[in-house]
């Protein structure tokens, strides 16, 4: 079983995760919207919804409520539980690199406020980092 939990969602807030992973489903369904070569009107008609509300969900301008993200798959004739685990991983990789520009970005912070002083702190002698 697939662990749903944002376990490692490092320094991305609970908000901003949320808005990656609902960025990477409407992505998803983009994709499969492509693949069938449906129309917003199509879908919106299958759906019971405006085809301008259907493009707000795909473009990412609009949350998508549970049950119209069912209804949206099945119209687009795709599997909701592999549109979620890739909208998931996304979100993941979204979050690893937020923390990585995070810790780059504290690194240079610290060597900039040790000054030159600091690199003798980074630095062992012989030029590798150390603690």
């Amino acid at each position: 079983m697939v662990n749903f939990l944002p376990d490692m969602c490092y320094s991305l807030s609970m908000t901003e995760y949320g808005d990656q992973f609902a960025e990477a489903i409407a992505e998803e369904l983009r994709a499969q919207k492509a693949r069938t070569g449906k129309t917003n009107d199509d879908i919106a008609e299958e759906v019971g919804l405006s085809p301008v509300t259907v493009l707000r969900y795909l473009k990412g301008q609009r949350q998508i409520p549970i049950d119209v993200f069912g209804d949206l798959c099945k119209a687009l004739g795709a599997n909701a539980a592999d549109m979620t685990r890739i909208a998931y991983e996304k979100a993941q990789t979204a979050s690893r690199i937020a923390e990585t520009k995070r810790l780059a970005h504290k690194s240079d912070v610290s060597l900039a406020a040790y000054g030159a002083e600091g690199k003798d702190y980074y630095m062992n002698h012989d030029g590798e980092a150390s603690a």
